[in-house]
């Protein structure tokens, strides 16, 4: 059974997002979670699209009752009308996990809110920039337009499944490498991308997540194996296209 250290005052969060209906790589980061001895877990969005297992999935999440955000494949599945946004490939896991999930389970995603602020920081799935919906953060310029709308010292999103840690001194934007620890550096904006726990796109196939140390303002990214040939086989047997069991083996 998976659990997360209950704390008035928590030390270590496990901030995780782009889960999309892979419940093996689910089942590992839940696992490593709980050896790890996290007290809060904040999930990201995009809990269902692209993979097999979506009301398995959300079901797990629901059940933790961690704080959750939503994704634009979440808001995609309970918003016919925003499938016009997505490529082929995500449209079919969209329509797949729709008429998978219960009424009550699409009825909790809808009440999920677009970002979430904590003391020190702020949850979002993409950039908090309004320029456009659900905008990625791929280059310094869009790290800059997602910075002008950041308040709190630290931010955590997802939506590119690529882990990354951005900062701002001024007006410059570093990027910097998501291996291991990171140590926050003072005085600086920050920015992480957590990756993807689902279907990472960093060229590894683990299953990807973040711990924060708010004491030791440090960020840990963790790469978890799982059983990739078993939600492949559970993708093509769903009917869904054969490009997202193989692109799972690739990272990308």
């Amino acid at each position: 059974m998976w659990r997360v250290i209950a704390s008035v005052h928590p030390v270590k969060f496990a901030i995780c997002s782009d889960i999309h209906g892979n419940l093996e790589a689910l089942e590992a980061v839940l696992a490593d979670i709980t050896a790890e001895r996290v007290q809060e877990m904040i999930c990201l969005g995009d809990i269902v699209g692209y993979g097999p297992n979506p009301a398995e999935c959300l079901e797990m999440i629901r059940c933790l009752s961690c704080s959750v955000v939503m994704g634009n494949h979440d808001e995609a599945c309970i918003e016919p009308e925003m499938e016009r946004a997505l490529n082929e490939y995500a449209r079919a896991g969209i329509v797949f996990a729709r008429n998978q999930l219960s009424n009550a389970q699409k009825g909790w995603l809808r009440n999920r809110p677009l970002h979430l602020d904590f003391d020190d920081f702020t949850a979002v799935h993409a950039s908090l920039s309004d320029d456009e919906p659900w905008q990625y953060v791929l280059s310094p310029a869009d790290a800059l337009r997602h910075f002008m709308f950041q308040e709190k010292p630290l931010c955590f999103c997802g939506h590119s499944h690529r882990p990354a840690v951005w900062t701002l001194e001024g007006r410059r934007v570093r990027c910097l490498a998501p291996a291991g620890n990171v140590t926050l550096p003072l005085g600086a904006r920050t920015l992480v991308n957590v990756g993807s726990v689902g279907q990472p796109r960093n060229l590894r196939p683990e299953a990807c997540y973040a711990i924060y140390n708010r004491v030791a303002l440090s960020i840990g990214f963790r790469f978890v194996p799982y059983n990739v040939k078993e939600t492949q086989g559970k993708i093509l047997a769903a009917g869904l296209p054969r490009f997202l069991a193989q692109r799972l083996a690739l990272g990308r």
